[in-house]
């Protein structure tokens, strides 16, 4: 059976500015330096094959980064050129090769990727299902790379591509993480729930954990685990205590473990409950938790006796337990309500602490319940559902609001997205991200796991991701508002200082977002007569062609792009 612990993510309210007024467009130009690449030298852009149609091919593609920033080097980022050679960039000259991938004569499925693990240590997929261990030495000096390790890592036929690696244990350890998309009948895989449509059984999207250790003889594999789901994965790093930290949109189970066996995720308990009918329905948001169930028709209100003690909740029908049990985590007990409407009880409360439950109950457990989400509201509750718009009660019919007044920035995010910690089958931590969309992950110095930054009302909140831990640490004013408005973003990154953040059309321009300064003259609102106390800037640059950006990464000094034919740095202090 596995062990679910709850991770609640909470906000810093003093790193947020409610009275941020916006970005003020700065005509203070931004450098631009470009360098010609001739054919053949540009980074490589495999586009995918006709078999890998389905989203998760065109999620992995579609996000693919093309420059790979050194986070051990400064102002030093890589590509992979079409011919296999790895080329570095720095602020200075032009691109110089440091490596080249052996050719292993198999086809290239997927773009090859690059990350690096160590000051001296780079992970490199080749895009044809071989992973190579290069020793670089000191990366400063630009001396050709050494292969230390060569093998076809999750089997014949299986291209992947690198995603992530760290070095630990003073070097002799390695973690790689690895990801590929597999057709099911591949896969040996329990635990999932069944897909809702087509588009979900096509594929599975895999993450291949793999653990080195360095011996005499080289550089030998370990341990090997799998993590398999329905859904993208956005976010992925290791901690520093070896767990795998991941932010998955559904859910993610753990399939193999070289190590100890995988037992099916359903316990027999768990079983045995599908087969019981639900005793209520629970509904949950961010801050709120709703709960319903039915009565008998004769019931009175004075029948009914409902308590709610901030721990748990207590139902008696008529002197009889109906309900009893405590919470998975506290509720404000002196702000909750009920209702009584034709045999439907309705009770409603506000969460102590911000953040989505995994369940209802605590460990003790209680009265088998069912929650009820986006998914599944239409099928256990089909006559209390429409497909018509909210009406004002007008003989008219008219709807209360215009469907189409909507903006693309009010779009609702995955509600079943989740923050992941796993280290085996036995045990999983997870933080609920739904309501919280994506944004980016931002590379961290040192190793470290990279930060990860998520949209929370209009802004960007950046959270240090930790075991069993995500710290609100730094904030992007109206991040989140500001990126859903660029129809043709293709990337969005920033530097690990967080000074600034880029957002990057699919070609030639590029916004930067600078952190609001502090003002040394007292400056007020013309209208409001409110204090500014700083003022954030933005600044545009548009490029001298209209090739596609195939990558984009940022120092706190400069910020690389690649195009097919170009390198271009943009000088960012």
């Amino acid at each position: 059976m596995v062990e679910v612990q709850t991770v609640e993510m909470i906000r810093d309210r003093s790193l947020i500015d409610p009275n941020f007024s916006g970005y003020k467009l700065s005509l203070d130009p931004i450098p631009v330096s470009r360098e010609a690449l001739a054919d053949g030298q540009g980074p490589i852009h495999i586009q995918p094959a006709p078999e890998m149609f389905g989203f998760l091919h065109a999620k992995l593609f579609g996000e693919h980064n093309h420059l790979f920033l050194d986070t051990f080097s400064e102002e030093r980022a890589y590509y992979i050129s079409e011919r296999g050679k790895i080329y570095t960039v720095n602020e200075t000259g032009c691109p110089t090769e440091v490596w080249n991938i052996p050719e292993t004569g198999q086809p290239h499925d997927y773009n090859p990727g690059l990350v690096f693990a160590s000051p001296s240590i780079g992970i490199i997929s080749d895009g044809s299902g071989t992973l190579f261990i290069v020793f670089t030495g000191d990366r400063k000096t630009e001396i050709m790379w050494k292969s230390e390790f060569q093998d076809e890592v999750c089997g014949k036929n299986r291209p992947f591509i690198v995603r992530y690696a760290t070095s630990q244990n003073g070097g002799k350890d390695l973690e790689v993480v690895l990801q590929f998309i597999e057709e099911p009948e591949k896969l040996d895989v329990t635990g999932l729930p069944a897909a809702k449509d087509q588009s979900e059984t096509s594929f599975f999207n895999c993450l291949e954990w793999i653990s080195f250790s360095k011996q005499e003889k080289g550089w030998q594999m370990e341990r090997v685990r799998r993590l398999v789901s329905h859904g993208g994965f956005n976010y992925i790093g290791v901690t520093a205590q070896g767990n795998l930290a991941v932010s998955a949109e559904k859910k993610t189970v753990l399939s193999f473990d070289s190590l100890h066996p995988v037992e099916s995720l359903e316990s027999e308990p768990m079983q045995q409950e599908k087969d019981e009918k639900a005793k209520f329905y629970w509904k949950q948001t961010v801050e709120d938790l709703e709960i319903w169930f039915y009565v008998l028709p004769d019931t009175q209100k004075s029948h009914v006796n409902i308590n709610v003690d901030g721990n748990g909740l207590e139902v008696l029908i008529s002197g009889l337990h109906l309900l009893k049990g405590n919470f998975q985590s506290q509720v404000e007990k002196d702000s909750w309500t009920w209702t009584f409407d034709h045999g439907k009880i309705g009770v409603m409360m506000s969460k102590k602490t911000q953040g989505m439950w995994t369940g209802f109950w605590g460990e003790a457990g209680g009265p088998l319940g069912q929650e009820v989400t986006d998914f599944t509201e239409d099928t256990i509750l089909p006559h209390l559902t429409t497909d018509n718009p909210i009406c004002t009660g007008d003989p008219s019919g008219e709807p209360a609001f215009n469907t189409q007044e909507l903006e693309s920035v009010d779009d609702a995010s995955d509600e079943n997205s989740s923050f992941i910690w796993q280290s085996d089958a036995k045990k999983q931590g997870i933080a609920s991200l739904a309501g919280n969309q994506h944004l980016m992950s931002i590379p961290q110095p040192a190793g470290n796991p990279p930060a990860l930054c998520i949209r929370s009302d209009v802004d960007g909140l950046v959270l240090k991701v930790d075991d069993n831990k995500l710290e609100h640490t730094k904030t992007f004013p109206a991040l989140g508002y500001v990126q859903a408005g660029k129809q043709f973003r293709k990337f969005l990154t920033a530097p690990h200082d967080f000074s600034y953040s880029a957002i990057c059309d699919d070609s030639r321009h590029i916004y930067v977002y600078r952190q609001p300064k502090p003002i040394e003259n007292e400056l007020r609102n013309r209208k409001t007569g409110v204090k500014v106390e700083g003022v954030a800037v933005q600044q545009v640059v548009t490029l001298d062609n209209t090739e596609e950006i195939l990558g984009m990464c940022a120092t706190p000094s400069i910020l690389f792009l690649a195009t097919r034919h170009a390198i271009y740095r943009l000088t960012t202090k």
